[in-house]
């Protein structure tokens, strides 16, 4: 029998030791003392077993003892000099790792001290070492084990670099930030409800050791559903306002179970200023005392808002446009409008007005909001590369902004730059795991065709849902695009199950499923939506193509789409989370070419109509002679583009433009815009640079009236560049003009239509 160990044995020279018995032995006599040896060494072993076991367990409490202390030490030595946090995590599974080991040595400390090892355990410590190191590879493979801060280098108003170091995005303390209810219901305050939290979220964005996030939900159910992926506190709150006084309380709450972890109560009579108290309290519970920490300057909220609270009342409810007529020098207001306006190509001339009022007033806002106006003047004057070039500079001070984030992602889309567009929101994923980061890495692993990657990462993070209402439901896109139909209809049906109010909204994928059932995809299907498109209604553009297996769609200043076929002449798209899909069917004129789109976009209850043209070679060359001023080549061009595309109605608008400019001499046309010139009601007309202008205000549904250039057809019609479906027409009566009245296109009909309600006919103020 072999011994695995001859020094469990008492050994004297060469030869063992026995009582009464000579030390030269035969083979088999000494096989036979060392098994009886041993068994009485065992015997003898096992009487001090309790003793070992007590040493032991002393050993270990020893050790747990000594191990919490170094990580409190550590973690007070990390915070102090502003090193990763992560460092705690990674010693603390250490620690625990190698317990299994740690007891193994404790309990036969003797032996292995005198480097005799058995065969199980020559694997068990190498294998728990290995097993370490693999586990906390996995867990801390992508954490930033260095420094907390980073220093970046910018160039200041003045031109001249500046260095400064912030805390990195990973490293700030991320929270949401949802309604205020009032206490008691008063309709004259309940813009605070959602504006509290807003103008909070607002001057806490100024702190770049914290990252907070803004939401509009109320349930507690849901908000704790939203929160607790991946946030571990949310702040809400509760106001009351009696005879002029507010009083705020707000509360920090675990965002696991809504628990309040803080609250504080605040009183005054200028709500403004409390919110500047809230955020003191929040930076207080969120952010760390150590001086070494990075600070930021703190604006009070009138500073860089509006200290009048009708204006806050109109900017809560995105009502720029009268927010600035309360405070003509509201910088927020104009930046906002102008975004909004560049978002959705509302005008160009409109967009260059708000975002030079943002620029000349943006002394008043913090430095954050101040580069904010910089990218968007740059986007405004179709300076694209300047405007890259601010937003990466600014996403290295706040990677995490969802403003700055979406600009780059639309700048990728524009240049249809994939890999970047992928890149950039995996990395920014990896850093500092969000719910927007997810969305945004959602829609370019379905544009990259990451479908598999995707699944898998929301596999894991659904294994820290103890109940998933929300995530089960972001595989559906992944699952239908990879072409796995059972699992879409699986989760479509859960979808249904739990959000039977979304029909609205999940009955474009009910047409795809339904289609793809029976036809498959392929890219001869998917190249007939292929062009450039012009939306009816403002100056938005579209561009469909086809890359790999999938047909993507480019919204002029938005993020790239993924579509999915869902019929001969229909593709579909959007996301129930969202809140929001569209539905885009095509169709063919007389020559069996598709020449215009129709999108249903569906919300939650309803829907709305758009329409979109195609553009073609011939319609673009035709355009651009147009906008370079040469109207003769300009008029044969737009003829020909009117033969390629006779149901292009504005086509022959613009001709119709081309041929009265042509037939009218300088004064005689400047004579004319100074007839139709002044107000109406609620528009207005004037003359800018020898070119007449349009702008009405605000009607009291908020629809937004942006300013633009009409181009007269005739004496009394004018048309424009911006909303191909919108005519103007003016009334005269004895050779003066008297009132004025508008026209729309129906596209379905194929005809102008005037509008003889009051609204949309005012005589002219005298």
């Amino acid at each position: 029998m072999y011994l695995e160990d001859p020094t469990d044995f008492p050994l004297v020279g060469d030869s063992l030791v026995t009582l009464g018995r000579p030390t030269e032995l035969t083979t088999h006599e000494h096989v036979g003392i060392n098994l009886n040896i041993y068994m009485e060494q065992e015997i003898k072993t096992k009487k001090f077993d309790k003793k070992r076991v007590t040493k032991t367990l002393q050993y270990f409490a020893a050790y747990l003892v000594a191990a919490w202390t170094l990580l409190q030490f550590v973690d007070w030595v990390l915070i102090r000099y502003n090193i990763s946090p992560y460092w705690v995590d990674l010693l603390l599974w250490i620690f625990i790792g190698i317990i299994p080991s740690l007891i193994i040595y404790l309990y036969n400390q003797e032996r292995i001290n005198n480097r005799v090892l058995k065969l199980r355990e020559k694997i068990i410590f190498p294998l728990n070492i290995l097993l370490i190191m693999v586990a906390t590879y996995f867990v801390f493979g992508n954490s930033d084990l260095g420094a907390t801060t980073k220093t970046i280098t910018y160039t200041n108003k003045e031109g001249k670099e500046e260095t400064t170091f912030i805390t990195k995005e990973e490293f700030r303390t991320s929270f949401l930030i949802y309604n205020f209810e009032p206490i008691t219901k008063d309709s004259t305050n309940t813009w605070l409800e959602f504006g509290i939290s807003m103008l909070l979220h607002e001057d806490l964005l100024q702190n770049k050791n914290l990252d907070p996030k803004l939401s509009g939900l109320k349930n507690t159910v849901d908000k704790v559903d939203r929160a607790t992926t991946f946030n571990d506190y949310y702040v809400d709150g509760e106001f009351e306002v009696v005879e002029g006084k507010y009083t705020i309380t707000t509360f920090i709450r675990n965002s696991k179970n809504a628990k309040i972890i803080a609250q504080e109560t605040f009183n005054g009579n200028d709500v403004i200023a409390l919110i500047d108290d809230i955020t003191v309290f929040v930076t207080e519970n969120f952010a760390s005392n150590e001086i070494n920490e990075p600070s930021y300057l703190d604006l009070d909220v009138k500073e860089f808002t509006s200290s009048s609270l009708k204006a806050l009342e109109f900017y809560r409810n995105s009502d720029y446009e009268n927010a600035i007529k309360e405070d003509s020098t509201f910088a927020l207001a104009y930046l906002k409008s102008a975004q909004s306006n560049l978002t959705f190509s509302v005008s160009k001339f409109e967009e260059r007005n708000l975002v030079d009022k943002a620029y000349k007033y943006r002394s008043k806002l913090p430095l954050q909001r101040r580069g904010e106006t910089l990218i968007f003047k740059n986007l405004a004057y179709d300076a694209y590369d300047n405007a890259e070039e601010l937003i990466k500079l600014q996403l290295q001070v706040n990677p995490n902004d969802q403003t700055y984030n979406l600009l780059l992602y639309t700048l990728y889309g524009r240049s249809r730059n994939l890999k970047a567009y992928y890149d950039h929101a995996l990395k920014s994923y990896e850093h500092s795991p969000s719910i927007n980061n997810g969305y945004n890495l959602i829609n370019a692993a379905l544009i990259y065709e990451k479908y598999d990657e995707i699944l898998k990462e929301l596999s894991k993070i659904q294994l820290l849902l103890p109940a998933d209402n929300y995530v089960f439901a972001l595989k559906f896109l992944p699952q239908l695009f990879k072409g796995d139909l059972a699992a879409a209809e699986k989760t479509l049906a859960k979808m249904k199950l739990l959000n039977p109010e979304a029909e609205n909204l999940v009955k474009v994928y009910d047409k795809a499923i339904t289609y793809l059932r029976d036809h498959k995809v392929t890219k001869d299907k998917l190249k007939k939506f292929e062009g450039d498109y012009r939306f009816n209604g403002n100056e938005q553009t579209a561009k469909l193509w086809i890359e790999n297996n999938n047909i993507l769609r480019y919204v002029s200043n938005q993020a790239i789409t993924p579509m999915i076929i869902a019929g001969e002449n229909t593709i579909v798209a959007g996301t129930v989370n969202h809140f929001r899909t569209w539905e885009i069917t095509f169709f063919k004129d007389d020559k069996n070419k598709y020449y215009l789109y129709k999108s249903e976009q569906n919300d939650y209850d309803n829907s709305g109509i758009y329409y979109y043209w195609k553009i073609d070679k011939n319609i673009k060359k035709a355009e651009a002679l147009f906008e370079a001023k040469k109207l003769d080549s300009a008029k044969i061009a737009y003829e020909i583009a009117i033969k390629a595309n006779p149901n292009h109605y504005y086509l022959k608008d613009v001709l119709a433009h081309i041929n009265y400019m042509k037939s009218i001499d300088s004064v005689t046309l400047q004579n004319q815009f100074k007839d139709v010139a002044g107000t109406y009601g609620p528009r207005k007309f004037w003359i800018e640079e020898n070119k007449l202008f349009y702008k009405r205000e605000q009607i009291e549904n908020g629809q937004v009236f942006p300013k633009i250039e009409l181009l007269p057809i005739s004496k009394n019609r004018y048309i424009n560049m911006t909303k191909f479906n919108f005519g103007f027409a003016f009334e005269y009566e004895n050779d003066k003009v008297i009132g004025s009245y508008s026209y729309a296109y129906n596209v379905e009909e194929e005809t102008w239509v005037k509008h003889e309600n009051k609204d949309n006919n005012f005589k002219k103020n005298q």
